[in-house]
């Protein structure tokens, strides 16, 4: 039993550390690419949700390298999303007729595992794949827009939010667990360019300013004003009327069994650095593999 324990040992350490010549390294990326909202207001098909949830993303990023199969990066991303029912093919989803657009700032602190490892040597691949998980800590604030302006949604409580009896107002910063996968093309020891896909599965389900429960139209006016309870239930205007649709308290808007989620999709540009600065070209930061 101590042999074999030994035996894992010996190939974690393999694995993780690499061998003690390795010189660690860091580097610097900037890139853009698009974020994806995932939530209540997604409707059945993917590439629907993929075209009308997504909008433009920035990246900066610094990336340490401890060996040549493990790095740690940390990531400020700023990412804007947005969903509709109109956009559904589900008619249910149709007459709820909701909206919302969001701007995502996050911090992001993720492991990487490069599977073949990370090589800059010449004759070495240069695609690089690895995996990747760790945690995001995030801001966001949906709007609508309504009758021609634009609505910031969630001072209106628009689910009964402050009221009394009901919930306080949803917090606008959430965490996130990430988890996702990307490559690296090496284009030359001292840059390279990679792309990757990035899962947040959140703490929260109001991204989209929609989790639970209606409230009636005319108690949600009594207690949140005429502009919560207007653009809480908009089934009148996709039924062409001037009058709201009445609902009682407690019929079905959202789903807050699933929280939200989103997606970052990135390309980068890598500069190595080292002690003197950018654009690397010091061989004693040279990336080597193990020898046999």
């Amino acid at each position: 039993m101590n042999q074999r324990l030994k035996r894992f040992w010996v190939l974690i350490s393999f694995l993780f550390l690499g061998n003690h010549s390795y010189s660690q390294f860091a580097e610097i990326g900037l890139g853009g690419g698009i974020g994806t909202y995932w939530g209540d207001l997604n409707g059945p098909e993917l590439t629907t949700n993929l075209q009308n949830n997504s909008g433009a993303a920035f990246r900066l990023s610094y990336r340490r390298f401890y060996t040549k199969r493990i790095a740690l990066q940390a990531a400020f991303t700023t990412a804007s999303v947005k969903g509709a029912d109109a956009n559904s093919s589900a008619q249910w989803m149709r007459e709820r007729n909701l909206s919302f657009h969001s701007n995502i700032t996050e911090l992001a602190l993720t492991g990487e595992f490069y599977i073949l490892g990370y090589d800059t040597r010449p004759k070495k691949s240069a695609f690089c794949p690895y995996i990747s998980g760790g945690f995001s800590a995030f801001r966001f604030n949906p709007k609508t827009f309504f009758r021609g302006r634009e609505v910031t949604l969630q001072p209106l409580g628009t689910e009964g939010q402050g009221m009394p009896g009901f919930d306080k107002k949803y917090s606008l910063a959430a965490l996130g667990i990430t988890a996702g996968g990307g490559a690296k093309f090496i284009i030359n020891p001292n840059i390279n360019i990679g792309g990757e896909i990035m899962m947040r599965q959140t703490t929260t389900d109001y991204i989209d300013d929609l989790s639970t429960k209606y409230v009636n139209y005319n108690e949600l006016r009594a207690g949140n004003g005429a502009l919560a309870a207007d653009v809480a239930n908009r089934m009148n205007e996709y039924l062409g009327q001037a009058e709201p649709v009445i609902l009682a308290t407690g019929a079905n808007r959202g789903g807050p069994e699933v929280k939200d989620y989103y997606f970052m999709t990135v390309v980068t540009i890598n500069i190595k650095l080292d002690k003197g600065g950018l654009l690397s070209g010091v061989r004693k930061n040279k990336v080597t593999c193990p020898e046999f």
